[in-house]
């Protein structure tokens, strides 16, 4: 059966994971990576991931700092040596239930990552989900969308998220390349991987093939060990 080779990258430690309880959301927006954080992402330079990575044609990341830092901590020297593109796509974004999962200004990150092709980001605030009651947070850049937060704490619906892993699917089924490396977050990877119960820790790598024919994950792997 024809298919795809994908792999799956979870981003390092960032301060969110390292300070959220399921009690109470510490309000850290676009949550940085830690110091351990940054290096579980130097790991993936080592010797060992390049050579499971050596055939990738591309890289794709999200937008959250998190991913990006990881992308570029881990993956740059890959992009460089390997002349390939690192595209950054939202749809991909991690599924929105907490402050670290809202994001900042496509203006303002494309800015501090120069290395990376923004170009498939659409919206400005792109991590705001495209409800009729979030228009105006969407557009109206005059509210801080962090404080908005705190006051309404919005979220993403599952059917909301079941819709961008489809698209995803189809966005990686209609690349010309045939080897793809993602750079991503947890949750979005657990439904992407269905139906397969996939978890990811930190900087832990995932191999799999995605069908042509009917977008179903196959075989998929392991390819580092948990990385705690």
């Amino acid at each position: 059966m024809k298919s795809k080779e994908i792999f799956i990258i979870r981003h390092g430690e960032s301060t969110f994971n390292k300070h959220y309880n399921e009690f109470e959301d510490p309000y850290l927006f676009d949550a940085r990576l830690t110091e351990f954080g940054e290096k579980q992402a130097n790991q993936l330079s080592s010797d060992n991931v390049r050579e499971f990575l050596k055939d990738i044609e591309l890289v794709v990341t999200s937008p959250l700092t998190r991913a990006l830092d990881t992308t570029k901590i881990g993956l740059l020297q890959l992009i460089k040596d390997k002349s390939i593109k690192c595209l950054v796509s939202s749809i991909h974004r991690e599924l929105l239930t907490t402050s670290d999962d809202n994001g900042r200004i496509k203006s303002v990150i494309e800015k501090e990552y120069p290395e990376f092709d923004f170009s498939l980001v659409d919206d400005e605030r792109w991590w705001i989900p495209d409800m009729e009651e979030l228009v105006e947070l969407k557009t109206n850049f005059s509210i801080d969308t962090d404080q908005y937060f705190k006051k309404i704490p919005f979220r993403e619906s599952e059917s909301q998220l079941l819709k961008r892993v489809e698209q995803f699917k189809q966005f990686l089924l209609n690349r010309p390349e045939s080897s793809i490396a993602v750079v991503g977050h947890a949750d979005f990877f657990y439904y992407f991987t269905q139906p397969h119960d996939l978890p990811l820790n930190n900087c832990q790598i995932i191999k799999l093939n995605l069908c042509l024919i009917d977008s179903k994950i196959l075989n998929p792997i392991y390819l580092t060990n948990n990385n705690k």
